[in-house]
This record gives structure tokens, C-alpha cells and sequence, in this order.
């Protein structure tokens, strides 16, 4: 009767274990509902705002008169399109970098725990995946409408400068930004063509490298495959800073060579005359 009574309770507690932990494997990873990386992005979003603000202010404080108003739709469907781009057009630099960073950031590791979860079907990887899949798009969603409110009620303009201002005729910061969203964006802004499509090729080369020496290293285990990982990740990354540096000197270069002519000017007076020249910056 003993031994009959001791059978009754182990199986009620081994009921008991497989119950906890079935409810327990469909609790969803508490530990998303409150990531870091929500609040990583949220300070490099509030730095940015701090470290543009001025800038961004000055670039907007004396906009032209006859300026013309961007196209409240285009400006949206770019938004649309890719976070941040409409805010870029419009010259809200601080929030396009933020849009940008946060959407990717979240759709990154949306994709990055979908591709392990199809691996291993993991409970946690796919409440991961849905988790950033559901805030990077209402991010996007809080983008377009951002574009959107601004495009149709401030009705800005955008960058507009004079061969001859104070302003150059592109926008350093915009092209700045655009090639760190992009690289080779901001050289295509400004016209450099052959420079964009080489500063592009030359970043999507060395990710490539990073990503390839990552994949060795995770399969072998070799510190060599490890050294020319971080090798490659310094080369990307100075490569990377090279390309925005040199997109915002392009901005303010652009068509230096027609702001600086030697004019000729005949000039006589009644007892005198000669030549005036000047150069003009």
C-alpha cells in the first residue's frame, strides 16, 4: 500500500512539473517587454537632437522668402519609403537620424531572431522577433505621420543657399547625414557620382569581409578568422567616417569653381584710364 501510495504521488508531482512547465514555456520573454535597446536609442536619439539643434537652427532661421514648399506628398511617401528621408529633404536632421537609427535598429534584430528561430524554432527567438518587428513598425508608422505633420502644417522648405551667400548651395549636414544613412548617398546629393559609386562599393566590400570572417569564426573557432574579423571592422569603420567627412566638404565645395571668377571690367576717366579686376568668391 505504501509503495502503491508513493507511485500516486510522484506521478501527481511529475503531472504537476510537465504542467509548470508548459505554462512556463508559453509565457512570452518578459525580458523584451522592457529592452535596453529601447533605451539606447533613445538617448542616442536625445544626444543627436542636443548635438544638431544649433546647427539645425541656423539652417532654418532665415529660410528664402520665395522659397518654394516641398510637396507635402513626396515628402510623406519618402518617409514612407525609408525612415528619415523625408526628414532629410525637409532639413529636420536631428529627427530623420533618429527615425532612421530606431527603425533600423528594431528591424535588425526583428530579422536577426527570425533567421534563429527558423534554425531552431527557440519559444524566446520568436517573441523576440515579434516583439521588434511590431516597435520598429510603429516607428515607422510615428515617422510618416512626423513627415507628414510637418510637411503639411510648418510647410518648410527645405535647404536653400546662394553661390555667393553665407549659405553654400547644398546642405553640409543633410549631405553628412545621408551618407551615414547610405554611404554614398550624400556624394550623390552632390553631384559626385563617380565618388558615390566608389565610397558605396567600397563599404559594401569591407561588410562583406566582416561579415565572411564572422562566418568563419563561428564555424572553426580560429583566433585568426577573430583577428581578421576586428581588422576588418577598423577598416569599415574608418572608411565609413571618411565617407561622411567627405560628403559635408563636398556640400560646401559644390560649384566653388564657378563662385570664384576673375571678371575684367574697362575703366575710364576723364584724365585716366585702366582696367579693374576682380575675383570674386
Amino acid at each position: 500500500m505504501n509503495s502503491k501510495k508513493k507511485t500516486k504521488k510522484q506521478s501527481k508531482r511529475a503531472i504537476l512539473y510537465e504542467r509548470n512547465v508548459t505554462m512556463q514555456s508559453r509565457i512570452p520573454d518578459n525580458s523584451m517587454c522592457n529592452p535596453n535597446g529601447l533605451r539606447k536609442i533613445f538617448w542616442a536619439g536625445l544626444l543627436i537632437l542636443m548635438l544638431s539643434a544649433s546647427q539645425n537652427a541656423l539652417a532654418q532661421s532665415s529660410p528664402a522668402d520665395s522659397a518654394k514648399v516641398l510637396n507635402p506628398y513626396r515628402t510623406t511617401l519618402r518617409s514612407l519609403i525609408l525612415p528619415g528621408w523625408g526628414q532629410v529633404v525637409q532639413e529636420r536632421l536631428p529627427q530623420a537620424a533618429f527615425f532612421y537609427a530606431a527603425c533600423g535598429h528594431f528591424y535588425y534584430q526583428a530579422a536577426f531572431h527570425y533567421y534563429h528561430y527558423q534554425k531552431g524554432h527557440a519559444a524566446h527567438h520568436y517573441n523576440s522577433f515579434k516583439w521588434n518587428l511590431t516597435a520598429g513598425i510603429f516607428i515607422h508608422a510615428l515617422n510618416v505621420l512626423d513627415a507628414a505633420d510637418a510637411a503639411f502644417h510648418e510647410k518648410p522648405t527645405g535647404w536653400h543657399g546662394g553661390l555667393f551667400s553665407d549659405k553654400p548651395l547644398k546642405s553640409p549636414w543633410g549631405a553628412a547625414l545621408r551618407s551615414a544613412m547610405i554611404p554614398g548617398w550624400g556624394q550623390l546629393y552632390t553631384a559626385s557620382y563617380w565618388k558615390a559609386a566608389g565610397f558605396l562599393a567600397t563599404n559594401a566590400y569591407l561588410l562583406f569581409k566582416v561579415k565572411q570572417a564572422d562566418n568563419r569564426y563561428h564555424q572553426t573557432r580560429e583566433t585568426k578568422y577573430r583577428d581578421e574579423r576586428s581588422k576588418y571592422i577598423w577598416y569599415w569603420g574608418a572608411a565609413y567616417f571618411l565617407t561622411i567627412a567627405d560628403a559635408y566638404a563636398d556640400a560646401y565645395l559644390y560649384k566653388f569653381d564657378q563662385a570664384m571668377k576673375l571678371t575684367v571690367v574697362p575703366w575710364a576717366g576723364p584724365n585716366f584710364w585702366g582696367m579693374n579686376f576682380n575675383v570674386r568668391f
